[in-house]
């Protein structure tokens, strides 16, 4: 008997607009990339990662395992669902959508690995899924959808390989010290294409003041505008609120140049150094 975890993460063989992804096979062949040939000379799914039929759409089951054992692998899939616009919850939720109360529901197994080839779009389904006439939303990202800014925090935070984890953390910890997230949605995507993360805070030195923490575009996603209209929101909500100073702090380096001009033409200007005492490499 085969029963999802509620754990499990699943990636959702439906795009955010509803449509079922395609080509049909796509599960199984995303999964192939992981398969092996078992003692029969067949080929086998990793037990971590497998395709299953989940009220008839085709969908791939992740072990949380799967980050700790092949965070680069976990990685690729997390990247494939986003460039996809597939959505990515775990079972659990999965269930609560549907109104399910029980975790035990039996998914269908799909046949044994096919050729391990990742699955694209064609040219013609991917121009179904753009439509850049359609303006893109900026709005706040509540506690209910944390994990809809989880693929564009993970480009600028390389780190974040474990989505149920960087909920807990934003939902549980950074939500209580007054961090909020504000993120940009292209129509039908229902994971965040730009996000900004920020929270209000007062100390000695700037008194009340806004400190951004994160600020990212997925990178097929820039060049749009994105980045200015996130601080123009923010100095927005700042002007709202009686705040006087907007704070950022930013890596060197020449890869950062793009961000620093950005800065530079929203009034942020250069005022101290950032110093960092790693304690582990103290003796």
């Amino acid at each position: 008997m085969l029963v999802c975890n509620p754990e499990e993460i699943i990636i959702h063989g439906t795009t955010g607009k509803g449509k079922v992804f395609r080509p049909s096979d796509w599960a199984e062949r995303l999964c192939g990339i992981l398969s092996s040939f078992n003692k029969d000379n067949r080929l086998s799914y990793h037990e971590w990662v497998r395709p299953v039929l989940l009220d008839k759409i085709r969908c791939v089951a992740i072990a949380p395992k799967l980050e700790e054992i092949n965070p680069g692998m976990f990685r690729f899939l997390m990247d494939f669902a986003n460039d996809n616009n597939l959505r990515v919850l775990t079972y659990a939720q999965l269930l609560a959508e549907a109104g399910i109360e029980s975790a035990h529901t039996e998914p269908t197994p799909l046949n044994e690995a096919v050729a391990c080839v990742a699955p694209v779009l064609t040219e013609a389904e991917k121009a179904a899924e753009t439509d850049d006439s359609v303006a893109a939303v900026l709005r706040e990202i509540g506690a209910h959808e944390t994990s809809a800014a989880f693929a564009a925090l993970s480009v600028l935070r390389p780190k974040l390989k474990d989505i149920n984890g960087f909920v807990e953390q934003i939902n549980k910890v950074q939500r209580a010290q007054g961090y909020r997230l504000l993120g940009i949605f292209e129509e039908g995507r229902s994971n965040a294409v730009a996000v900004c993360g920020f929270r209000e805070e007062t100390n000695l030195v700037s008194g009340k003041h806004i400190h951004i923490d994160d600020l990212v575009t997925v990178p097929q996603y820039r060049k749009h505008g994105y980045g200015t209209r996130l601080l123009q929101e923010v100095q927005r909500i700042a002007r709202a609120n009686g705040v006087a100073q907007i704070h950022i702090d930013s890596n060197v380096g020449g890869e950062r140049t793009t961000a620093h001009r950005i800065y530079f033409q929203h009034g942020f200007e250069i005022s101290a150094y950032h110093f960092v005492c790693e304690l582990d490499n103290l003796k």
